[in-house]
């Protein structure tokens, strides 16, 4: 069918679906439909003349298993509406390739019945395929399953017990080095880095390597050789006869770059003490004289020359000398065991096709098109697989570089705009590389700027917005490229647009801080929900009838839930119904505590903690107050119910029952399969029922089912008894592991989506909400790391506030990445809106650098003071900005002191008990535990002497 208003991109599109004799790149931008290219290029495949495919000889790679199972529908949908000759396509295949519309009905029948043996799914389950089709060759077992990473984390630490008992026991041969090794980190920072190194990406071998030499070479010499030459010039330039501060330590920094490339490693300890003291100074702000460009650079300079100032090979290498052994003996064993990760998966499916000449040219013969989506979220490592598979017959080479890729094999779609993935190894600097690799082999690169999502009133401000925070910068930020509205499309919602609603503090607050203003965001924002947005406000359905703005047309989207939870206490407040979706606080959900009590109370029925917290539940239902009761009667035994009778309460006779079915489960619980344990307590208890009424209703039910999902998973496990699972549970809970709540479908409550922007990717809603505009971006690096930079080959090493030398360029690289993902991830937040995008903060004095308000503030043409509501530009196009003072109950400060609304109590007898507390402790604080040889020696440590026990000095103390 002829479209009346023709696409601007329409050309592109057309190429892209039916470009043959080159390889092709698809820029896609937000709301452009790449699905619907990767569906119709597929298609085309299938009916091309002349060397049409089977579906078999098709490989569709994509990022999730949702995105995978939504190309397979609408592919499947496809197939058979092209089967029952209904589809308009059949008429364009028919035209475009010269076949009957039986000939098309008979390639898409087929395609239909080979449908499950297509390879249309992620780069993980490819890699698991290919690994089972040759398992000899991958030195890997062909029944093996994929974990997690929790079967591996449990064998990981029950290793490393063994493991420190043999090397800090008598018979250990390398105590000097872990002395000096733990001269410098803990042995719980030790477990983490070492965790770390199991991982299946890190290449220990290349890793000692590079920790062990001096010297700068390749990549990292390039690096420092270019960073001393801008040094050098920006300090010819500043300098003066009489230093000050910035230039006294840029100098510095400058002698520090030369005797670096000079001397290698051992040059960084002839820097002079004079010179050493004032690079680790403080540089403060610009002094008079410098501009905010050139201060700017001698700050990153600075920045860099500090780093330095930490290398450490040696004690690097020694480090990694030490658990090399440890970690090659996890990995074997695990698998040994049958078991593989996901990262193992792509490491092993990379060396298999590296490595094995016969096995890439049977591989390469069998799949004759590779389409890949999402590819600026890949990881390098699938690039390689990538690139190994798209090469012409008859080549093998090692090195991805020298690749000769086959002419029309390749199709990738991609959008570096979107690349928000950094924390799973997405690299753009090697999406932007291979995409270079593909263009200058003949490769041809389309655009697609038709946004089929948003309204023009949505576009026109992002488009503006990102045309000055895209600053382009290779291998860092491409530049912006404008969306265009679909022609004719209509505001679906009754106010439509974007708008930025602000809350200050309404007076001269001085506690208006990051804090304050967030409670007042909050409380702003859910009560303009609830009385304004969800008042009246319409939306056009699918029978394009207006009908009221519904919750579940609204998505509240955050950089990270750490930050919701503010605002969901209000929008409880106001009685908005909401469902988070992906939050990584599943145990601390009170459901799942509650559970868990629960289980603990029936293994161990003299668990009073656990049974305290039964009876505080909705199960229980009793008050602190009772409690006490309960402790004075003796009652707070399950197993002693007849106690109860000394409780004269209404609640009693439930209490009781409780008791007795307590009983009953302590009986029989343990005597069934975990799994089997749980439906029975959820048979004799109304722990469901109790859920499904609480505020969070239906998702509070499949929390609790996903416990039982978990027993489930883990029958396997022959070990694994009631008592097993509760200590698990126990473990879980105490530590906090990430875990998100059991997913619902999306249309299973009329509520206001919560999620997160990486959640958020590839979904779209009517009115989307991106809260906390105020806040900072960035959250400190906590503990040891181990990173990898694709580009360059180095890896970085940082433990104990010692790092190896080519943590200083990983590190560096990473930091300018973190702040242009930051803009990446806003990006891709006001994309996913339809027709209302809400822009929303706390206006504070000092807002973070690093907040998206101060990266809005430089978009605005008009910055002046607003008033209540007015329109302010943001390039041609106009947002409303909403100024609303923050309510008093939002506000930190009492208008009283705290003594006049709580009575104070009397002290005197407070002060007492504390200082006999005092005396108990000093007497035990300065009491031996325990007596060793060691401890004797000398007569350190005597009686009546204190001795505090750091971390450190326990982690050296075990040593013999």
């Amino acid at each position: 069918m002829t479209n009346v208003f023709p696409l601007a991109d329409a050309q592109d599109r057309f190429l892209a679906e039916t470009t043959w004799d080159r390889n092709v790149v698809v820029i896609a931008g937000a709301g452009t439909g790449k699905t619907t290219i990767l569906v119709n290029r597929i298609l085309n495949l299938l009916m091309r003349e002349p060397g049409p495919l089977a579906i078999t000889e098709i490989v569709a790679l994509t990022f999730t298993n949702k995105a995978a199972t939504e190309m397979k529908q609408r592919l499947r949908a496809q197939l058979l509406r092209l089967t029952e000759q209904t589809d308009e396509l059949i008429v364009t295949f028919k035209t475009r390739y010269h076949l009957s519309a039986e000939q098309v009905g008979e390639r898409a029948r087929t395609a239909l019945e080979q449908m499950d043996k297509a390879q249309i799914g992620t780069v993980h389950s490819f890699a698991a395929h290919l690994l089972r089709l040759y398992p000899l060759e991958s030195e890997i077992d062909p029944s093996f399953q994929e974990d997690d990473g929790s079967r591996f984390k449990e064998l990981f630490h029950s290793c490393w017990d063994r493991w420190l008992d043999d090397e800090l026991g008598l018979t250990g041969g390398q105590h000097d080095r872990w002395r000096r090794v733990l001269a410098g980190t803990t042995l719980e920072d030790l477990q983490q880095l070492t965790m770390a190194l199991a991982g299946d990406f890190v290449d220990l071998e290349e890793l000692e390597r590079q920790c062990r030499s001096l010297f700068l070479n390749g990549a990292l010499r390039e690096w420092v050789t270019t960073v001393h030459g801008r040094a050098a010039t920006l300090l010819a330039v500043q300098d003066r006869s009489k230093r000050r501060k910035a230039e006294q330590m840029l100098a510095a920094a400058v002698q520090l770059l030369a005797l670096l490339l000079e001397h290698g490693v051992p040059g960084l300890t002839r820097l002079s003490l004079d010179e050493r003291t004032i690079l680790e100074k403080d540089l403060g702000k610009a002094p008079a004289g410098w501009d905010e460009t050139a201060f700017q650079e001698a700050v990153s300079i600075i920045d860099l020359a500090q780093q330095l100032l930490i290398v450490d090979q040696s004690y690097v290498q020694e480090v990694v000398t030490l658990v090399r052994p440890f970690v090659q003996q996890v990995r074997q064993g695990f698998l040994t065991s049958g078991w593989i990760t996901f990262d193992g998966l792509l490491a092993r499916a990379k060396t298999l096709l590296r490595d094995q000449p016969a096995v890439r040219a049977r591989i390469k013969q069998t799949y004759r098109a590779i389409l890949v989506d999402e590819f600026q979220d890949t990881d390098p490592v699938q690039y390689e697989m990538i690139l190994y598979l798209g090469e012409r017959a008859g080549s093998h080479q090692i090195a991805w570089q020298d690749v000769d890729l086959e002419p029309g094999k390749l199709f990738i779609v991609g959008d570096p705009k979107q690349s928000i993935y950094a924390f799973r190894r997405a690299d753009i600097e090697a999406f932007e590389r291979v995409v270079k690799k593909i263009r200058t082999g003949g490769g041809a690169v389309y655009s697609l700027v038709t946004n089929f999502r948003s309204d023009k009133a949505v576009l026109e401000v992002v488009n503006h917005i990102f045309d000055q925070l895209f600053q382009p910068t290779e291998h860092i930020q491409p530049a912006n490229e404008p969306l265009a509205a679909r022609p004719q499309r209509e505001p679906e919602v009754s106010v439509s647009g974007v708008q930025l609603r602000l809350v200050t503090s309404g007076e001269d607050d001085e506690e208006f801080d990051m804090q304050a203003a967030t409670r007042a965001e909050a409380e702003a924002l859910a009560r303009w929900l609830k009385e304004e947005l969800l008042s009246g406000t319409t939306i056009t359905g699918h029978d394009r009838r207006d009908v009221l703005l519904q919750a579940g047309h609204i998505a509240l989207i955050f950089r990270k839930l750490t930050q919701a939870q503010v605002y969901l206490d209000a929008l409880r407040r106001y009685d908005i119904a909401y469902i988070t979706d992906g939050e990584k606080h599943f145990y601390r959900r009170q459901e799942i505590i509650d559970l868990v009590n629960l289980l603990r109370v029936i293994d161990n029925p003299h668990d009073t903690v656990a049974l305290v917290g039964i009876l505080r539940s909705p199960l229980g239902g009793v008050t602190d107050r009772d409690l006490l009761v309960f402790q004075q009667i003796g009652a707070l035994d399950y197993q002693k119910g007849d106690r109860l009778t000394a409780w004269s309460h209404p609640q009693a006779g439930i209490v009781k029952r409780l008791y007795e079915c307590l009983v009953e489960l302590h009986r029989l619980a343990p005597l069934r399969p975990v799994p089997a344990a749980i439906d029975l307590i959820f048979d004799q208890l109304p722990i469901l029922e109790l859920a499904a009424g609480s505020l969070h209703g239906e998702q509070a039910v499949a929390n609790l089912r996903k416990i039982r999902e978990m027993a489930e998973a883990l029958t396997d496990r022959p070990h694994l008894t009631l008592t097993g699972f509760v200590d698990l549970m126990m473990t879980r809970v105490s530590e906090q592991p990430d875990e998100a709540e059991s997913a619902l479908a999306e249309a299973s409550l009329d509520a206001v989506r919560v999620l997160t922007i990486h959640k958020a990717k590839g979904l779209e809603f009517p009115v989307v909400i991106l809260p906390g505009l105020h806040q900072g971006a960035k959250s400190p690096r906590k503990g040891p790391s181990i990173q990898y930079d694709w580009s360059s080959r180095c890896y970085s090493l940082q433990m104990g506030g010692r790092a190896n030398l080519g943590a200083v360029l990983v590190n560096m690289k990473m930091s300018v990445r973190e702040r242009a993902e930051q803009r990446r991830l806003l990006y891709v937040g006001m994309t996913r809106a339809r027709d209302l995008l809400v822009l929303s903060g706390g206006q504070i004095s000092k807002p973070g650098h690093d907040s998206v308000l101060s990266l809005l503030g430089k978009t605005m043409i008009d910055k002046g003071a607003p008033t209540a509501t007015d329109q302010t530009s943001i390039g041609a196009s106009r947002l409303t900005r909403v100024i609303t003072p923050a309510t008093v109950a939002a506000r930190r400060r009492r208008s009283e002191p705290l003594s006049t609304i709580v009575p104070q109590p009397a002290l005197s007898p407070i002060l007492i008990r504390r200082q006999a507390r005092q005396v108990e402790w000093e007497r035990c604080r300065t009491t031996l535990r325990r007596l060793t040889p060691s401890g004797l020696a000398g007569g350190r440590i005597g009686a009546g002497s204190s001795y505090t026990m750091t971390r450190r000095n326990a982690d050296l103390g075990r040593l013999v």
